[in-house]
């Protein structure tokens, strides 16, 4: 395997794990008292350092077993798996305001539907003889 191969497979792990923990501590929360919520982040954070630091190791460990991890390196593994957490928190959100993945991700800035009513508007306010001109400009160019 190769060391890219074993660090995006633990910071999969990393998410999926993640996210589930996450989803049950906030329904526990919820169910216990909804004004409990408030202090959701102050279980989520350390949760989600704990299994950063977990994975980590293990990414290290399995990168160490194949011989793909030599000095200053095992570093890297932490920044790959924190980037690869998220690009995927990123991408399972379209409207993302990070600005270094703002770079990676496209962006509408309107909605399908609003430019096609916009095009709807425009088309209704033409004229039986706009249409006709428009129709032999159109055939004229083939």
């Amino acid at each position: 395997m190769e060391k890219f191969e074993i660090d995006i497979k633990w910071g999969s792990y990393f998410f999926i794990v993640n996210m589930t923990i996450s989803i049950i501590i906030m329904l526990l929360m919820y169910l216990i008292n909804s004004y409990s919520l408030v202090y959701l982040s102050d279980f989520l954070i350390p949760l989600f350092i704990v299994q950063l630091i977990y994975f980590t190791i293990k990414a290290v460990r399995e990168n160490n077993k194949y011989d793909l991890n030599k000095g200053f390196r095992k570093i890297f593994v932490f920044v790959r798996l924190l980037v690869f957490y998220f690009m995927l928190i990123s991408f399972s959100d379209g409207r993302t305001n990070i600005w270094c993945f703002s770079l990676l991700l496209p962006y509408r800035k309107k909605d399908i539907s609003e430019l096609v009513e916009n095009d709807s508007n425009r088309d209704d306010e033409i004229t039986l003889k706009e249409f006709m001109v428009r129709l032999k400009r159109k055939f004229s160019r083939t």
